[in-house]
């Protein structure tokens, strides 16, 4: 089993975060011949990353793969057995593709136009506002009291928030959200947040001398 993919993207990452909170290490790697290849494309149609490669299965879609990892994966449960615990880690994901993850990517774009930056800034602080209100209060990880299909979906996008923090003060944004502040500097502070974060610096600089 590996997933094909680089580990810069957050997307990528979270497949790789799903292994390792169950205990295990996925190979990733880049395919051959790029995204856009006919032996890639035959994998996975969609032509995006990541793509999951279990023997003759290919599983694009990186919520899906999530999910499938955790049900064939031995090791501790990242959906919770209880349905409304599950639905919160679902709808905690689901927030940060839909509202964290646009203005951050629009943030990486904008470039030095002022009002794009402040565009940006204005609908990312909104975004972790609307995760703070949803997440369960005083929970240690993201949606309860051991890591879930949430932290390992939100970890990789909040990488974003200290790569842009010395140029836009990004990491400023969460001073008025107690919940998630703390819950960041915990979740980097562990094993495989000090993993994920070197691993996603290091294809940033691979990334800019490209």
């Amino acid at each position: 089993m590996k997933i094909l993919g680089g580990l810069l993207s957050p997307f990528v990452m979270r497949a790789a975060l799903v292994a390792r909170f169950k205990g295990h290490d996925l190979p990733v790697e880049m395919p051959e011949g790029g995204l856009k290849s006919e032996a890639y494309l035959a994998l996975n149609p969609l032509g995006k990353m990541p793509c999951l490669v279990d023997g003759d299965f290919a599983l694009p879609e990186s919520a899906v793969i999530a999910e499938y990892l955790d049900e064939v994966l031995p090791g501790p449960k990242l959906l919770p057995e209880e349905p409304k615990a599950r639905a919160r880690v679902r709808l905690l994901a689901r927030a940060v593709d839909l509202y964290v993850a646009p203005p951050l990517t629009a943030l990486f774009r904008a470039g030095d136009d002022p009002d794009a930056v402040a565009q940006a800034k204005s609908e990312l602080g909104a975004a972790l506002g609307k995760l703070e209100a949803l997440r369960p209060a005083g929970a240690t990880w993201l949606g309860g009291e051991a890591p879930s299909l949430a932290d390992a979906t939100a970890m990789p996008v909040f990488f974003f928030l200290d790569t842009f923090e010395p140029r836009h003060g990004t990491l400023q944004l969460l001073d008025p959200c107690p919940g998630l502040k703390r819950w960041w500097a915990m979740a980097r502070a562990t094993a495989e947040g000090q993993r994920m974060m070197a691993e996603q610096q290091a294809g940033l600089a691979a990334f800019r001398r490209a």
